[in-house]
């Protein structure tokens, strides 16, 4: 049985070894094309400064060394003015397979999320933006013993917009928080019942639309009490609630804080453009009224179609507001099949008279740019 089994394999040998040379010679062809891709992004390069460790794929090195220095300069700055609450040296992993960035408390190191949908201009002001959003908040996060939670998210992402773009020398992009919030105390969502229900107000979303009510705060408090005063709360953080730490820290109840800040809000006169740098500022291609002419108790759709250069521009960051009414609208995204667009509803009152109205197009994007357009539409007879 054994020379049989011999045999008869010895026989098929010859008919199977050009099939299988074919099959690995193709094999080896793919792999020598592609290794070269996948062991650049597999190998993990190391990036060094004084005070920071960066890996990222090997791939995007150029990258890492090209902002090392402006990193350094950032971890300065954040330690210098939160007090020294930054460790020694921090590690910060630079990953390409997810969107978001983090800080882990284990080991004091940052993740940042360099993966985004949408084609990005310039990788290196993304990176750089991100890391600087997270050296602040791990300086935070250190201060008050890691008191980021639900009640009080809304102050670290104010108070991480207000270092970032001090650091930046790009405090002007904060003015557009003041129409932010004004715009939300007219929608009856600005005040610490709404933010302290962070994840009903924001939608677990880190923007500049929901840090806007943290900057105001902050900024009302810092003008008044002085610039240090705003750290000194989240180093209270650390030891008491945020109702305590906001009295001890502010000298005064949480009642009457929220009072001041409201006042301020209120008292906000809007402007009628920001734009830090007018190509990068939203642009409105197309405004659609449906329908062109709706009679009293009905409603129009207003469809908006807005360019952004560096595609920063969020639904969030878009409102209608009706001068008919001064009631101000949220935009929101359109549906899959209309996803380019946003769209608000103009509601119209049974008692509305006939006639044509004006309603205006606000559109922030998350750099503090800020443009408005006026629309018109036209209320018939019943």
């Amino acid at each position: 049985m054994a020379r049989s089994w011999h045999v008869e394999t010895g026989a098929l040998r010859p008919m199977l070894r050009p099939s299988i040379r074919s099959v690995i010679l193709k094999i080896v062809l793919v792999v020598c094309m592609l290794s070269p891709w996948l062991y650049s992004f597999q190998l993990i390069d190391q990036i060094s400064s004084e005070h920071v460790v960066m890996r990222m794929p090997q791939a995007r090195e150029s990258l890492g060394r090209d902002s090392i220095e402006e990193i350094e300069r950032c971890y300065a700055f954040m330690n210098r003015t939160i007090g020294g609450s930054l460790p020694r040296k921090i590690l910060i992993n630079v990953v390409w397979d997810q969107p978001e960035s983090g800080c882990n408390r284990n080991d004091l190191s940052i993740t940042i999320g360099m993966n985004r949908p949408d084609k990005v201009l310039d990788l290196k002001t993304l990176l750089l933006h991100k890391v600087e959003r997270e050296i602040a908040r791990l300086g935070l996060l250190e201060l008050s013993d890691w008191a980021q939670r639900e009640d009080t998210e809304f102050l670290f992402e104010g108070m991480i917009e207000i270092l970032v773009h001090e650091f930046s020398h790009s405090s002007r992009s904060l003015e557009s928080a003041w129409t932010y919030s004004r715009m939300l105390d007219e929608m009856k969502m600005l005040g610490f019942n709404n933010q302290r229900s962070w994840s009903v107000f924001s939608g677990g979303k880190r923007s500049h639309r929901n840090a806007a009510p943290g900057v105001t705060f902050l900024t009302t408090f810092r003008e008044l009490l002085g610039r240090e005063r705003p750290i000194k709360l989240f180093e209270a953080l650390k030891r008491t609630s945020l109702s305590v730490s906001l009295k001890n820290t502010f000298k005064a109840p949480i009642t009457e804080l929220e009072n001041t800040w409201l006042q301020k809000v209120r008292a906000y006169q809007p402007v009628d453009e920001i734009t830090l740098f007018p190509e990068d500022a939203p642009r409105l291609l197309e405004a659609a009224m449906t329908p062109e002419t709706s009679p009293a108790g009905g409603e129009f759709r207003i469809r908006l179609l807005l360019s952004d250069r560096n595609e920063d521009l969020l639904a969030d960051g878009v409102f209608v507001r009706d001068q008919r009414t001064q009631r101000v609208l949220q935009a929101h995204a359109s549906p899959e099949n209309d996803r380019e667009y946003i769209s608000a509803t103009i509601p119209v009152e049974a008692t509305c008279p006939p006639g044509q109205y004006n309603c205006e197009i606000i559109a922030i994007d998350e750099a503090g740019n800020l443009r408005r357009w006026v629309k018109t539409y036209v209320v018939g007879s019943r």
